[in-house]
């Protein structure tokens, strides 16, 4: 397996890659995880051996991976993310290099489509280097790829199926990367320690508060506070200090009401979810099968209110698995958080909808289950 990172530093990407690696191992496969250089030593797993590469798959890397590819034959199971791949999100000669082992070496290369290349809304294609390069990159991919993963449906209409492309796409949606709270009393704490002593309920929002989500979420956090004065909102992972503490000093009145947790353990961030009566998740682009932040929602058996938009895929409406509004209508946003706030009953319901359609869809070992049933077919 390559990735661009791995545990204990590391984001959504190598929580992934950790977990995986760690389930094939226990179905019974041998596994080895090539990740970058970091500053502390890797996670371990019983089952799965780390090796730190010496740069981010530069020379020096491709290598030392060449070296381990040629002493013992394997799958190359690359989780690819095209901004963390080296080179500033322009490593085209990683991408080149794992077609000639693909052709020359005869590898089963498979790649894993996190992110197939630079979003279109950052800039126009044609002004963006990056984004022509990336599309590139993929192309490259496709070709050397013997059977392709994509982490939403949606990544179809990007990537297309090219001439010379191997096989069709596989979707395996990302699963939670947060376990399921089973300690009630901790989730009580959690929820003691963030609710105000003048609050009935408890809002959360588990994420990254990056710059497309964060305006929307402080727009709709503030209205919500603004027009029930017995809500609270807890505001969990890396950003989220930074996030309340800017939205605090903006309306000094509601800081009594919100809080933030910073980034903490998969198991402390599961008792502060299952702590909340509900989970605000909006997204510029819309929920989609890749969003693991809804899905550790969705393993707590949490409400989930979030957004469709142009990347949202069908299962979404056809579950009902969360409440959605229209991507950047904060209205809609507020008013289907209201209105499950009042709804004791909705919210039980659309919370066991999320759960159900969590372990018939998305659960971990659906993932697993595709990767070694085509693993296998290709080996037959």
């Amino acid at each position: 397996m390559l990735t661009c990172e791995y545990p204990p530093l590391c984001g959504g990407v190598g929580d992934y890659s950790a977990q995986v690696a760690s389930a094939l191992a226990a179905a019974g496969d041998r596994v080895t995880v090539c990740t970058p250089p970091q500053t502390d030593p890797p996670v371990r797993h019983s089952g799965v051996e780390v090796i730190v590469l010496d740069d981010v798959y530069g020379a020096r890397a491709r290598k030392a991976i060449d070296r381990h590819l040629d002493a013992e034959r394997s799958i190359v199971l690359v989780q690819y993310v095209p901004t963390a791949f080296g080179l500033r999100g322009a490593n085209l000669p990683a991408c080149r290099w794992l077609l000639r082992r693909s052709r020359q070496s005869q590898d089963d290369v498979r790649v894993v489509f996190h992110e197939p290349y630079f979003e279109f809304g950052w800039t126009p294609v044609h002004q963006s280097p990056l984004s022509l390069v990336q599309r590139s990159m993929a192309r490259v991919l496709l070709r050397a790829s013997r059977q392709t993963y994509l982490s939403t449906d949606a990544w179809r209409a990007y990537l297309g199926l090219p001439k010379g492309s191997k096989a069709p796409f596989i979707t395996i949606p990302i699963p939670s990367t947060v376990p399921r709270c089973d300690k009630p009393r901790e989730a009580q704490d959690r929820r003691r320690r963030y609710i105000a002593p003048t609050s009935r309920r408890l809002i959360g929002h588990f994420g990254t508060y990056g710059t497309h989500v964060a305006p929307i979420l402080r727009s709709a956090i503030t209205t919500l506070l603004r027009e029930d004065d017995r809500l609270s909102v807890v505001c969990t992972g890396v950003g989220s200090d930074a996030f309340v503490k800017h939205l605090a000093s903006a309306e000094s009145s509601l800081a009594p009401r919100l809080q933030a947790t910073g980034r903490v353990s998969t198991t402390e961030a599961a008792a502060v979810l299952s702590a909340c009566d509900l989970l605000l998740q909006p997204y510029v682009d819309g929920v989609t099968t890749r969003r693991t932040s809804v899905m550790a929602g969705l393993i707590n058996a949490r409400p989930v209110v979030t957004t469709s938009g142009h990347l949202t895929e069908a299962v979404w409406s056809e579950t009902r698995a969360v409440a959605m509004a229209p991507a950047g209508d904060v209205s809609a946003l507020v008013r289907a958080v209201t209105a499950l706030l009042a709804d004791e009953g909705a919210r039980a319901a659309l919370a066991a909808r999320g759960e159900k359609t969590y372990r018939e869809h998305f659960a971990l070992q659906h993932t697993i289950a595709a990767l070694r049933a085509s693993a296998e077919g290709a080996a037959a």
